[in-house]
């Protein structure tokens, strides 16, 4: 077997390891009932501004405490940001400045760039479940990227591209550097706290 062949055996098996690792938490943030709620047919425009300002309060506090730690990974993290589309959706939606002034905001602590890989993961993982989400949304409520939905819509047509590259250059930094482990670890623990967050951050809007 050659060097590349196992190179590539040893990221496919990470990847793999992850999802596997991962599935039952993944499985229980979506059976949150605000996880629920925004997919059911009859949500309504106060379901998905409520959903939204609680999103926003854990991507704004990724993209404030954790980008910063991946610049020297990521060639790419300045088109990662994704809190302006929020704001944008809360206040085409109706929600004053100042009420989204004063959303809470999740504080993320990790100590090394494998934790905050495994809380970039579920981050950007869930920009790719955005998509389904902004279909749902679109059919329910009217809203599009351009009036209320751009946060689900994501990175648009580079969605796909974006993704690719993340998993490629995500994979490569957990082999050569032997922290597959801790990364896993630190996506466990980052879709618990989310699904912690959903339940229990306190908006008023």
């Amino acid at each position: 077997m050659n060097e590349l062949t196992e190179s590539r055996e040893a990221l496919d098996l990470f990847l793999k390891n992850l999802r596997e690792r991962t599935g039952k938490n993944h499985k229980q943030l979506e059976e949150n009932r605000y996880s629920k709620v925004i997919l059911d047919p009859a949500v309504t425009l106060a379901d998905y501004q409520t959903y939204i300002a609680k999103l926003y309060g854990v991507t704004t506090a990724c993209e404030r405490d954790v980008y910063p730690a991946l610049g020297a990974v990521f060639s790419d993290l300045e088109e990662r940001y994704k809190t302006e589309q929020i704001t944008k959706d809360l206040l085409e939606t109706g929600i004053s400045k100042e009420k989204i002034a004063v959303l809470p905001i999740y504080q993320f602590r990790f100590s090394t760039i494998a934790e905050a890989l495994g809380v970039m993961y579920v981050l950007e993982g869930s920009t790719l479940g955005g998509r389904v989400l902004y279909k749902h949304i679109n059919q329910t409520l009217g809203l599009t990227e351009k009036n209320g939905a751009s946060y689900f819509w994501g990175y648009g047509s580079k969605t796909g591209i974006l993704w690719k590259n993340f998993i490629s250059t995500f994979t490569a930094y957990a082999v050569e550097n032997n922290c597959e482990e801790e990364i896993i670890t630190s996506a466990e623990h980052t879709f618990s706290i989310i699904d912690q967050w959903l339940s229990e951050a306190e908006i008023t809007l």
